[in-house]
């Protein structure tokens, strides 16, 4: 089990608000919105909404950024540290409740470790190959389209210089040479966010989650985490990572909200 602390790890959640390259954002003191680039499902993102306000003003206020966007809807996460009401605010608004993710978090350095499995291999995103599959995957996975040559060019050099500077990077795993699943990791003040898990259906069950977590979990304690955190579908990967140590320390809802 873990030894952290909610207050500790809500602080590490909260700073947790990636956004890809060529993102559009807008932060205010109460919410920051990003609308990221054509090829991602989901484009525009309420990343996270904080305010002593009344939740339906500051819904109001958001909601009229978002429309200058010309985006049909918005996804909105509901994290630890939002104040109460913005659930009900939002669902009075027309929104569909559309996931929700324990948030996760274990101590490191710790004891994880990758499954017997015959034909496995694990590749890191340094290469326009790997970044091919791991887009190509993600795409099945969890929507949005193919990236074109040159991004996956970037993404690659992009890649190599996180891998080897010791950010973080994105892995592909391969099942007799085929690409089954991708995951990625982020290092940022020694916190190893642990993002974008999933595995190919056809290959669920075998080992090969649990083998992308290893390789994240002993890269982030060589780089000197002492945290890991991610969050995880509540009827997927939240049980895997429970029973590889980690500790849950609340749920984070994440809604789709119509802008019409």
């Amino acid at each position: 089990m873990s030894d952290l602390d909610l207050a500790t790890v809500a602080v590490a959640d909260d700073a947790w608000v990636g956004t890809p390259e060529g993102s559009e954002v807008v932060e205010t003191t109460e919410y920051r919105l990003a609308c990221y680039p054509e090829r991602f499902a989901d484009r525009l993102q309420v990343q996270w909404l904080r305010s002593s306000r009344p939740a339906e003003a500051v819904l109001g206020e958001l909601v009229e950024r978002a429309v200058g966007f010309g985006l049909p809807e918005a996804v909105v996460r509901v994290k630890l540290s939002t104040p109460d009401g913005f659930d009900e605010a939002l669902l009075a608004r027309g929104a569909e409740l559309i996931d929700t993710a324990d948030v996760l978090a274990m101590a490191l350095p710790a004891d994880v470790n990758a499954p017997d499995l015959p034909g496995i291999e694990l590749r890191w995103r340094t290469t326009p190959e790997v970044a091919r599959d791991t887009n190509t995957v993600g795409i099945s996975i969890f929507g949005g389209s193919r990236a074109s040559d040159d991004e996956l060019a970037g993404a690659a050099a992009s890649g190599r210089d996180m891998f080897d500077s010791g950010g973080g990077g994105a892995i592909a795993a391969y099942v007799d040479g085929a690409p089954v699943g991708i995951a990625g990791v982020e290092l940022a003040d020694g916190v190893a966010r642990l993002w974008g898990g999933g595995v190919l259906e056809a290959y669920r069950g075998r080992g090969v989650y649990r083998a992308l977590l290893a390789a994240r979990m002993e890269y982030a304690a060589e780089q000197g985490a002492t945290m890991a955190l991610t969050q995880g579908r509540i009827s997927t990967s939240s049980p895997i990572l429970q029973r590889a140590g980690f500790a849950s320390y609340g749920q984070e809802r994440c809604y789709r909200l119509p802008l019409g």
